[in-house]
């Protein structure tokens, strides 16, 4: 019978400690997801930063004729893929898109020509590599980039 009463009480301690273990498991990691998921949400944010960085560095600037054939030459994978769409509107009066047409909200977009000459001097598509552009971007509702806009001065 002692040994019956030493069993159990055994069984008993046991069960106590698994259930304080787990209570105590419990208590300390239901912080750490909350902090987690706070840091899974940063971490996003943080992404989605730095995948517009590329773009980012065209709002708002000045630049010159060179940087904007490097930027035609820079998104032309992403331009033939249908994420982003080059406005290039120079001094002799052509407004030209490239890659993707882009409505000024953003929102349409659809495909069409390729940069093609922009090098040659005598076609109205002609950038001057010296000249200077105003750069801009434009967001669909969305807030994603959608086009990136070049102005002559």
């Amino acid at each position: 019978m002692t040994g019956n009463v030493s069993t159990a009480l055994k069984l008993g301690a046991a069960l106590f400690l698994t259930l304080a273990l787990i209570g105590i498991c419990v208590n300390v990691f239901t912080p750490s997801t909350e902090a987690a998921k706070i840091a899974t949400t940063d971490f996003s944010a943080t992404t989605t930063e730095l995948k517009d960085q590329k773009y980012l560095i065209y709002d708002n600037t000045t630049i010159s004729g060179s940087q904007v054939v490097n930027a035609l030459r820079k998104f032309s994978t992403e331009g033939a893929a249908g994420n982003i769409g080059i406005r290039v509107k120079t001094g002799r009066g052509s407004d030209t898109w490239y890659y993707n047409n882009v409505s000024s909200n953003g929102d349409t977009v659809t495909p069409t020509s390729k940069p093609t000459n922009v090098g040659n001097q005598t076609n109205t598509e002609y950038i001057n590599p010296s000249g200077m552009f105003k750069a801009s971007i434009i967001r669909d509702s969305n807030q994603v980039i959608r086009a990136i806009e070049f102005i002559q001065n």
